[in-house]
């Protein structure tokens, strides 16, 4: 396959990086850039469906644009748009929405629609595909998905990818013993399915944690896939080699409190905007570290508590899976679910919702650069 070649086109962009003093939490410090990119109005000042690649050249972000069915390409080191490229619904190339994609290399995109996968070039043709339905379909596993919370990923040493198993119509109670996660290996179309299931805590509250009972994950760390239940505070690893289970303590268990079963929407809003819920788990492999975000209650006791009013608390852990530092995060500043790690930080958009002094033609991020003391 050809390394993919950018044409800049006619635009010129312009990158502003700010460097705030360097921060000491004890166990480890961090420093923390600023990163803008001016955008037209093609562009998103906020994707929640993206995945970040390096080439010998730079780093590149990827977004998928639904507005324009259409993935636009960023250049994060030179702080450029790059392109953007439409996709096609019907044909031979055909594609439909987007719900989670992952950039191994400027040729090897994968992408997921609900019921496909597909493997495309660096022109974005697709270079193969595999129908879900089909091969899950006699298994009674569920529907394999991947979303905003389980993101796709690709592991190429066993050359598999891996979704979560959603038990449409099954009770709580029947869900918390059925299997949560499987592998596919692409080359042979074998599902394995992973030994992980809900954890002892949602089988104890018959599974009323509220609406937030997907399994979070990003990818592996250290020859481990690294997830997490985002209703109670564990990190957990699967290790790829020995197929076992490793976890935090439970000694140090936080949960969301559950809630009773009821047909009242709003109630399960109320809920979830009064509770953490522990979000998505970035591994990081070249500090050995693993993030994590509380989508904590409101900071402010006095507010009208709605979702925007949501605080966050950043969670750094080891690659043992111990929790060495947590740093309070400003209100109304990121936009949960769209950040991402590489070789030079981790990133977090800044495009939360309820900044009125957000604008839409600039793709900002701040970029936390930890390092663990030695």
């Amino acid at each position: 396959m050809k390394i993919m070649k950018i044409n800049i086109g006619f635009f010129f962009f312009i990158i502003l990086v700010s460097c705030s003093k360097s921060k000491n939490h004890g166990k480890i410090t961090f420093d923390k850039d600023e990163i803008k990119i001016s955008i037209t109005s093609e562009y998103l000042n906020s994707y929640q469906v993206q995945s970040s690649f390096s080439n010998e050249k730079s780093l590149i972000l990827i977004g998928y644009n639904d507005k324009r069915h259409s993935l636009d390409f960023f250049n994060l080191g030179h702080g450029e748009v790059m392109k953007s490229k439409k996709l096609d619904y019907e044909g031979p190339n055909g594609i439909g929405k987007i719900e989670s994609l992952y950039a191994h290399s400027s040729d090897s995109i994968f992408v997921y629609e609900l019921g496909k996968l597909h493997l495309l070039n660096s022109d974005l043709s697709i270079s193969q595909s595999w129908d879900l339905f089909q091969i899950y379909g006699d298994l009674n596993l569920g529907i394999p998905q991947c979303n905003f919370y389980f993101k796709l990923y690709y592991e190429s040493n066993h050359k598999s990818v891996y979704f979560f198993m959603n038990q449409m119509g099954v009770s709580p109670l029947e869900i918390a013993k059925l299997p949560l996660m499987t592998s596919l290996n692409l080359e042979t179309n074998e599902v394995n399915v992973l030994p992980i299931y809900h954890s002892e805590y949602f089988k104890s509250v018959s599974g009323q944690v509220g609406f937030m009972t997907y399994l979070g994950f990003y990818g592996k760390l250290d020859n481990q896939l690294i997830y997490n239940y985002q209703y109670e505070s564990t990190m957990n690893g699967f290790h790829l080699d020995e197929e076992k289970l490793h976890e935090t303590l439970k000694s140090k268990l936080q949960v969301v409190p559950s809630i009773p079963q009821t047909n009242d929407p709003q109630a399960y809003d109320q809920h979830a905007i009064e509770n953490p819920h522990y979000l998505s788990p970035i591994p990081d492999p070249w500090r050995n570290l693993i993030y994590s975000i509380v989508w904590d209650g409101p900071s402010d006791a006095n507010s009208y508590k709605t979702y925007l009013d949501k605080s966050q608390v950043l969670r750094v852990f080891n690659k043992d899976l111990e929790l060495i530092q947590t740093v309070p995060l400003p209100d109304r500043t990121y936009q949960i679910n769209n950040w991402f790690v590489n070789e030079n930080g981790l990133y977090l958009n800044k495009a939360h919702p309820g900044d009125t002094l957000l604008k839409e033609d600039n793709l900002v991020f701040d970029v936390y650069k930890f390092q663990v003391d030695s």
